[in-house]
């Protein structure tokens, strides 16, 4: 299937490993011209990210940052002018999370970093792509957030992701409204569970807490999921470049969640 993109800029941020990457690679099968950004200390996997796509037939360019950063934000978004000579048409936001913690051992500062890294990184990255959108009137605006934006999890000591994320999906779905008319879509990604190696880290995190081997506490997670299984990459980048493609176009402003069926709700 023709997603309708091929010749496009697609931004990936978090695109050197995991689901970043593999979306980050899949727009280049599909003929976009991608920029892969992430940390610089991951500079090494996005030059590996950029030798893949580029082995592969596409165009490509790295850039190194911390994207909850305004100058870095500007600074990644030029480098996209200067390889291909415009900002972006496609953007998939995808930034680390604040650290774990109940309310009684977080500070009140950190519910502002968290604020800052979650919210103001998408403000910060939106202000940077909207205007050239506008101008075309098409746009393609995707965020990975997480299912706990909408079902925080008691058991998971995360109250400053959780509140931060949930502001992001009030954020985006708000933006939605002023931009549609010009052609730009945005809409945000609830995560579940997928074998990348943040959630791998954050499973031997649980299985040294329970004092079991991490196979055993993987297993634990994967029989919570209707399916008995954790998710691909590869099939959270489907559904991102789905959300950048022309047939995607009417889908706008909405919270869809990618996570096997563990959400319980029915809407």
């Amino acid at each position: 299937m023709d997603l309708g993109i091929a010749g496009r800029v697609a931004f990936v941020s978090g695109g050197s490993m995991g689901m970043g990457r593999a979306t980050a690679e899949l727009f280049g099968q599909e003929g976009c011209r991608v920029v892969v950004a992430a940390l610089e200390r991951d500079q090494e996997s996005i030059d590996d990210t950029v030798k893949a796509i580029v082995g592969a037939g596409s165009e490509a360019v790295g850039v190194a940052g911390d994207l909850t950063v305004k100058a870095n934000v500007d600074m990644a978004v030029g480098s996209a002018r200067e390889a291909f000579g415009v900002t972006p048409d496609i953007v998939v936001a995808n930034v680390d999370g604040p650290g774990a913690g109940y309310f009684d051992d977080v500070a009140d500062e950190d519910f502002d970093r968290a604020h800052r890294q979650m919210t103001m990184s998408m403000v910060y990255l939106c202000r940077a792509v909207v205007p050239r959108m506008k101008e075309q009137r098409w746009g393609r605006i995707i965020c990975l957030n997480s299912m706990a934006a909408k079902e925080p999890p008691p058991e998971l000591a995360h109250i400053l992701a959780n509140g931060a994320r949930a502001a992001v999906v009030a954020f985006n779905k708000s933006l939605s409204n002023e931009v549609a008319r010009y052609g730009i879509t945005v809409n945000t990604i609830g995560t579940g569970w997928f074998a990348t190696a943040r959630m791998l880290k954050y499973v031997d995190h649980m299985a040294a807490e329970q004092g079991i081997p991490a196979a055993q506490a993987l297993a634990q997670v994967e029989d919570m999921m209707p399916a008995k299984r954790v998710g691909k990459p590869e099939e959270m980048a489907g559904t991102i470049a789905y959300l950048a493609s022309e047939y995607a176009g009417f889908i706008n402003g909405e919270l869809i969640n990618v996570d096997g069926g563990l959400h319980r709700s029915a809407f």
